[in-house]
């Protein structure tokens, strides 16, 4: 910074004081040399004063001769139409009409005109200066402009010898100048850093009694006050900062501009944003969010307190309860609003859960009961007597007790998994072998319908994993495939080994999963085609238990299915 400041207060000046001092010496020798030409231009008026002198006995060409001879200078002769009558460099019979010549013009008002050009008759440049003499005669007297432009030159590379050897004494003075102001800066620089970097006790050195002195002076006491508003600032922040850190919910405020006052960590963290990055800036331009706007200017406008759930974004699933109060000054006037947030998510999602899972294990214990008691009623009203009947019914009893018994297990099992008390026990599993012992389970519910069970995995593939668990996902994935596939169809699992991790796929060639349903299929009871699921006594919780083991065993699972063209589940277990 130092050197910065200096090279640009050294730069500064030099090309200040070069500029002038080349304006200066432009003009001085522009006048200088506007001031020669005028003095030769004189000097050939009085020549030709001296020639009308000398030629008072009568002009030809001998007496324009002898006198050119004698002064150095080229005379001609003209008459008035311009003619030459004699020149004392070239015959006239070789020169043409002078007439347009803007010295002969001149001279034809009975004035001194005056020229400077190239003259094709010689071949040089000339100075010319005409006037009328006796009888209608014109004379004109020039002077090579060689003397002229030489003098002129050496003019001009004196005067840039006299700037060249001003030069080391002009960048001394500019460079002493110019350190003297920058070093100022650069102390008042340092101690400013020092401050910034909590070292109050620093002072700048006061030099001189000018400007940059005072600046000095005032730079160290207000070092001094800041050092003590400092202290009693950063004893406040600091309560305040670790009462705000240590909030699990997220704290914002406000002033009523809109700007942003005041945000702690967890506020960040509710909303995905850099907290620091806030304060300061327009609430409704770095957080976007119109309910949070709304409620926050509600509040300072009604000056009441607020409560009300909003998304932590748009789009975003995160849902925040907000507390929003108005924020007072010490005399009493709304000075902003200060909102309280907690993020509630998961319980209205376990909300949510609650009334689904009631609702639905409800409906699935409904449906059977209310079978068996219709049948049961039905009996009980003089069925009894009829075997073929009572047989019927009691084999429709005998199935939905077991579509209850299937739901209840399977809940016990779901509930086992999700709360953590089912025991893993992690080893070495042949995959191969536990789809193959699945398949033979299996084989006889394939037959019936005629459906080909595959197994491509390789026996060499080894993963990590409880036997039992597994088993489940395999029973449940294959049980699946076959209930869902259409007689003289096929159901296969396949497995690829990526990496550290191996890729299992089972898919058939059934009756497939709408697109629109693949990304919940996963969930507790529910179904693509609730009917049918039903009727081939589905429970709807499947697939859920499947995906919960799978994630037990810290893998992924997904869907590949569209209607009619069959299904594929896909999940990863990692290689043992």
């Amino acid at each position: 910074m130092r050197k910065t400041l200096l090279l640009k207060l050294i730069t500064l000046m030099l090309v200040v004081t070069l500029f002038s001092m080349g304006v200066t010496t432009f003009f001085i020798t522009k006048y200088a040399q506007s001031t020669l030409l005028n003095q030769i231009k004189e000097d050939l008026v009085s020549d030709i004063q001296s020639f009308k002198l000398f030629a008072k006995g009568g002009v030809n060409q001998d007496v324009v001769a002898e006198f050119g001879n004698q002064t150095g200078r080229r005379i001609t002769l003209l008459n008035k139409n311009g003619d030459v009558l004699a020149d004392s460099h070239i015959s006239p019979q070789e020169m043409g009409n002078l007439l347009d010549r803007p010295e002969v013009q001149h001279a034809l008002r009975d004035e001194y005109g005056s020229d400077e050009r190239f003259c094709e008759y010689v071949g040089e440049h000339y100075i010319f200066v005409s006037a009328p003499v006796k009888d209608d005669i014109i004379v004109r007297i020039g002077l090579e402009s060689e003397n002229y432009y030489t003098t002129a030159v050496s003019f001009y590379h004196r005067a840039i010898i006299v700037v060249l050897l001003l030069l080391p004494f002009i960048f001394l003075v500019v460079f002493l100048v110019s350190r003297s102001i920058s070093e100022p800066v650069r102390d008042l620089l340092v101690v400013t850093r020092r401050l910034k970097a909590g070292e109050f006790g620093r002072r700048v050195l006061v030099r001189t009694q000018d400007d940059i002195g005072q600046l000095g002076r005032a730079f160290n006491e207000l070092s001094i006050t800041l050092e003590e508003m400092f202290e009693t600032i950063n004893d406040k922040e600091s309560k305040l900062n670790t009462v705000l850190a240590s909030m699990d919910d997220g704290v914002f405020a406000v002033n009523m501009d809109g700007e942003v006052i005041l945000a702690n960590r967890a506020f960040g963290e509710l909303t995905e944003l850099d907290e620091k990055y806030l304060l300061g800036k327009d609430q409704r331009e770095v957080i976007q969010n119109e309910e949070l706007t709304d409620i926050l200017i509600r509040t300072m406008l009604e000056e009441r307190l607020i409560t009300e759930e909003i998304r932590s974004y748009p789009g975003s699933d995160r849902i925040l309860a907000v507390n929003c109060s108005p924020l007072e000054s010490d005399d009493g006037q709304i000075i902003g609003a200060v909102a309280v947030f907690r993020d509630v998510t998961e319980l209205r999602k376990l909300e949510r859960m609650r009334r689904e899972f009631v609702a639905n294990v409800s409906h699935e214990l409904r449906t059977p009961l209310t079978s068996i008691k219709g049948f049961i009623e039905t009996l009980l009203n003089g069925s009894l007597d009829d075997k073929e009947i009572t047989l019927r019914f009691l084999r429709i009893v005998n199935g939905e007790t077991d579509r209850m018994i299937s739901l209840i297990n399977d809940l016990l099992d779901l509930s086992r998994i999700e709360s953590g008390k089912q025991i893993v026990v992690m080893d070495k599993v042949n995959l191969s072998s536990v789809f193959e012992e699945t398949f033979l389970l299996l084989q006889s519910k394939a037959n019936s319908k005629d459906i080909e069970l595959s197994n491509l995995i390789n026996d060499k593939i080894t993963v990590v994993g409880d036997t039992k668990l597994l088993r489940q996902v395999a029973l449940n994935l294959i049980h699946n495939s076959i209930k869902y596939t259409q007689s003289g169809g096929s159901v296969w699992v396949e497995a690829a080994v990526k990496e550290n991790e191996v890729e299992v796929t089972v898919g058939d060639t059934g009756v497939g999963i709408p697109v629109e349903h693949l990304n919940r299929i996963f969930e507790r009871f529910y179904r693509a085609d609730k009917a049918r699921s039903r009727q081939m006594g589905g429970t709807g919780l499947g697939l859920s238990i499947v995906k919960h083991i799978v994630e037990k065993h810290g893998g992924t699972i997904r869907a590949e299915s569209g209607e009619g063209e069959g299904t594929r589940i896909i999940f990863t277990l990692k290689l043992a």
